[in-house]
């Protein structure tokens, strides 16, 4: 009699996952949906970041690894393509906190500034491998760059207190467009941050740039944009 009680007992256990699973398996999957990136027009990111450099039809960005706004034409893909980086024009100063930087933010900024272009298509040149090319004469894809912000920061503050106080940073649009059509591929908004004692505005940056290189070439401009999260601003 014992066993078969504990028998009923299993099976009546086994109905209640049965029933209850499913419930449970939807309540998770649901949790994992992404929420929509919404079209942004105007200006994000305290002003620094104006859509309408990019489109004047607004774009759906998102945060991905190491980019803070990120959009790409769906499906657009880097396979076989010749990425030509241009000079960049002299750095336009954005956003709230505009006012505020002085005469040697400026001067780094526009120090940073001169080589950019060739910067970029030297360590991504690389980093990109048999996937791509990078060019600083012609390619397939125009690249497109301003700085849009640029601090050094307080060396004191970094050397005394650490921890992100001090910080130098630079911050940078990308537009990248077909050179056959002129139709926009990707954009990319960022700020690069220097915390630390011993870092410097311009070799962090630097840093970022190859980066940002290895996820591109190992998930794709359109992979890392799926892969990328909703921004609420």
């Amino acid at each position: 009699m014992f066993k078969w009680k504990q028998i009923s007992l299993l099976t009546a256990a086994l109905l209640v996952v049965m029933l209850v699973a499913p419930e449970a398996a939807a309540r998770k999957k649901k949790h994992r949906v992404k929420k929509e990136p919404a079209v942004a027009t105007g200006t994000l990111d305290d002003g620094s970041l104006e859509v309408a450099w990019f489109s004047e039809d607004g774009l759906a960005f998102v945060e991905a690894d190491r980019i803070d706004y990120f959009w790409v034409r769906e499906g657009f893909s880097m396979e076989g393509k010749t990425f030509h980086f241009e000079e960049w024009p002299e750095p336009e100063f954005l956003g709230e906190d505009a006012s505020e930087r002085d005469e040697n933010d400026r001067r780094l900024a526009r120090q940073m500034n001169s080589e950019m272009g060739r910067s970029f298509a030297e360590t991504l040149g690389p980093v990109f491998g048999s996937k791509a090319k990078t060019s600083t004469s012609e390619g397939d894809i125009r690249v497109q760059g301003r700085i849009v912000d640029c601090s050094t920061g307080n060396t004191a503050a970094k050397m005394l207190v650490g921890f992100g106080a001090g910080a130098g940073f630079t911050t940078v649009d990308l537009k990248f467009t077909e050179t056959s059509s002129g139709q926009l591929v990707a954009a990319i908004h960022h700020r690069v941050v220097s915390g630390t004692s011993w870092s410097t505005t311009d070799s962090k940056f630097f840093k970022w740039i190859r980066k940002m290189g290895e996820n591109l070439e190992e998930d794709g401009f359109w992979g890392l944009y799926q892969d990328g999260e909703s921004i609420d601003d």
